[in-house]
């Protein structure tokens, strides 16, 4: 049984900029949950003996892309960017069948660090 899912943005209107706001949300989810999604992935080939090059890269990419887009968000006034990043990002892992104890789990790691590197970006 799924959880009821969130609800997306404010109503939906017929106006562009509320559209683009709600794919931006979208993409935002989509992004946390690969950073999550390479977490797992991760955690798991640590029970193995190390973590890949190639989940190292992606990784890296994927957290690239989801600090480029929170600039973005926040500058185009999406003050509440945290909060739509764990929604969201909940969203599409519970959505791709991950326990929600889980998904909550990766999507807590992945806003960890992001803040580690919205603070290293900083200094």
């Amino acid at each position: 049984m799924h959880p009821t899912p969130l609800p997306l943005a404010p109503a939906p209107s017929t106006s562009a900029s509320t559209r683009s706001a709600i794919f931006l949300e979208l993409h935002l989810g989509a992004i946390v949950g690969a950073v999550a999604g390479v977490i797992g992935q991760g955690v798991e080939e640590c029970k193995d003996g190390g973590l890949t090059s190639e989940t190292k890269g992606r990784s890296a990419e994927f957290l690239c892309d989801l600090l480029f887009l929170r600039e973005y968000m926040l500058s185009a006034g999406f003050s509440d960017f945290d909060r739509i990043a764990r929604e969201r990002g909940l969203e599409i892992l519970i959505g791709c069948d991950t326990p929600p104890a889980t998904a909550r789990f990766l999507v807590d790691e992945t806003m960890k660090l992001l803040a580690k590197l919205v603070r290293q970006q900083a200094n």
